[in-house]
Formats: structure tokens, sequence, C-alpha cells
């Protein structure tokens, strides 16, 4: 999703020539998606997401539905690597609006509608993941996943794939590591917690207990 996020920041500055400065909005509108892309993810935006209303608000000031859109799927695609609720009210009435086959894949995707995507292609880099999540094939799914490139498309991969369909811990302990490596607290424990409560359900319970005190040593 960095990619997605990279291909925002493409269409907020492609109208603008090098003779010409960035509009203001342009510029606001990224920078605060980009903060609040960090700071959600480690844990350090205020639960009222102080940035993303002003990434927003500056989005809106551009009267630009399509950008709009984009931001909110930006937040849902976060809410889903973090294991959270996803709230699309917004991005519906957005899409309803203003229509976008991309948006849209997006959505589909974050949302775990993949009969959609079995008919059209995922959104990169997440067609990579289309045959394993045809067969639910865990292994597939770790391996695909393992190899994509950017720290956040993988997490979001990993979080779309633990809220939807079966899963094992090395998906689990993929997240884990990709949230270690970026400083993601929100990210890291509640993979952590996900694991904990995975090996519980196994009956591996000195796997869950190590799990349980490390929470315990970080969160201290």
């Amino acid at each position: 999703m960095n990619k997605f996020l990279a291909l925002l920041m493409a269409i907020l500055f492609s109208a603008c020539s090098s003779s010409q400065p960035i509009p203001q909005w342009k510029d606001k509108s990224y920078r605060q998606l980009e903060t609040y892309k960090n700071d959600f993810l480690a844990d350090k935006e205020d639960a009222t997401e102080p940035h993303f209303r002003k990434a927003r608000e500056a989005f809106a000031a551009g009267n630009d539905l399509d950008l709009l859109a984009k931001a909110y799927l930006t937040r849902m695609a976060l809410q889903a690597a973090v294991l959270t609720d996803i709230d699309d009210s917004d991005f519906i009435r957005l899409d309803k609006l203003q229509p976008s086959a991309l948006n849209r894949s997006y959505y589909d995707f974050i949302q775990g509608n993949f009969s959609a995507l079995q008919k059209t292609e995922p959104p990169p880099p997440y067609n990579r993941l289309k045959s394993a999540i045809a067969g639910k094939d865990v292994a597939a799914a770790a391996r695909e996943i393992a190899g994509m490139e950017n720290n956040l498309s993988r997490l979001i991969a990993c979080g779309v794939w633990v809220k939807y369909l079966p899963y094992n811990d090395s998906i689990l302990q993929i997240a884990i590591a990709t949230a270690s490596e970026q400083g993601w607290s929100r990210a890291l424990f509640a993979y952590l917690y996900k694991l904990q409560a995975y090996y519980q359900d196994r009956k591996e319970l000195q796997k869950a207990q190590d799990i349980k005190e490390r929470l315990e040593m970080l969160k201290k």
C-alpha cells in the first residue's frame, strides 16, 4: 500500500509542471496523510485522528472526490493492517458519487470481497495473492507476502489475510517482523496478541506463555 501512497503522490503532483509551484492543498494533504500513516501505525495518532482530518480537509479544498476517496482507502488499509474494524461508510458515499475501478479493486481487497477480485485483477502488489486466495493456500500466501518488497504492503497483506482467511503462525510472524523493523508498535502488539491467541487455541501453551511474557515486558 506504500505503492498506493506513491501512486497517490504521483496523482497529486502530476498536474504540476516543473515550472509551476505545487498547489498548497496538494502538498499539505499528502504530508498530513503521510504523518497520519506513520503515527497510526506507531500508535501515536490521537483517537480523533487529527492528521487524517487535516488531510481530508486539504483534499476537500481541492474539490477532488477521487483523491478524497483514495485518502479514505488509505485509512481503511491501515485499519486492516492492524486488525481493527474497518470504517468504509465515507468511501462508499464517495464511490457512488464518482466510481473508480482502481479504487474499487483496492476496496474489494481490503474488505475481503475476494469473489469480486476473481473476476478482475487484484491491485498490485496483491495480485500475487490471487491464486493463494482462490485456494486458501496458507503456505503459498506466506511465501508471496514475505516476498513483497514494501513493508507497508506486506503488513496490509498480512492483515487482510488474517482478517478473512485461514492463517498460521508464519503469516503472523511476518507481520510481527515487519512491524518490529519499522517501529510500528500498534501493529506489533496487535499481531503479538493474535499469535498468543493462536497458540492458545492450538494448546501450544508454552509458546502462548512465552508470547504473554514478551508482551508484559514490552508494555512494562
